[in-house]
């Protein structure tokens, strides 16, 4: 819950694009009721009352980024406006991440460069990716591109690369698709030298 009269005028709350259900209010005052706009309209979301209530809303914003302004009047008891209280609101852009690729290795190797996740949205981004076995996370990411090193493998097989959780900035939680892999081969063995 965001409560307007927290905020300090000029101060820029921060939400992501597609959120639901974002509660802003304001303490109320007996007789008084309140009306609330977003300058931009339905560009950026669309607000509804919550259960009747003038003093409390709900925000449901759309998937479009960018910085809109909620604005709050106050009608008091006898009828008197307030000056407007306004609120701007920074809605950062949808996140998405893509993991893709194959490489094949031997034991005891690395695949390097072969496997990649790709984001869309607004760095730093991070993301939390496993092999099946061992989740590796990552922080900080300031690119769109990313090049995975693997583990180092001693058994062979097919490692299978998923992502379990992403973000973009704000902690915008990420939209995740694609599958990589690796595939391990054994060495051969050729056993002893023998001397004749």
């Amino acid at each position: 819950m965001i409560t307007v009269a927290n905020h300090v005028q000029g101060q820029t709350d921060t939400v992501c694009a597609g959120s639901n259900n974002k509660i802003y209010d304001v303490n109320p005052t007996a007789g008084s009721s309140y009306s609330w706009l977003l300058r931009n309209g339905s560009t950026y979301g669309s607000i509804s009352t919550v259960a009747g209530r003038s003093d409390s809303i709900v925000i449901n914003f759309g998937t479009t980024a960018g910085t809109d302004t909620l604005q709050l009047v106050e009608v008091g008891a006898t009828g008197c406006y307030s000056d407007t209280v306004k609120l701007a609101i920074l809605i950062l852009p949808n996140v998405s991440v893509t993991i893709s690729g194959t490489d094949s290795i031997c034991n005891n190797n690395l695949s390097s460069g072969k496997l990649s996740l790709v984001f869309t949205g607004t760095p730093p981004f991070s993301c939390t990716y496993t092999d099946g076995i061992t989740p590796v996370a990552l922080t900080n990411i300031l690119t769109n591109t990313y090049a995975i090193t693997s583990l180092v493998y001693t058994t062979a097989g097919i490692k299978p690369y998923t992502i379990s959780s992403a973000s973009g900035l704000g902690s915008c939680m990420a939209n995740i698709t694609g599958t990589a892999s690796v595939t391990v081969f054994p060495k051969p063995s050729p056993g002893a030298i023998n001397h004749y």
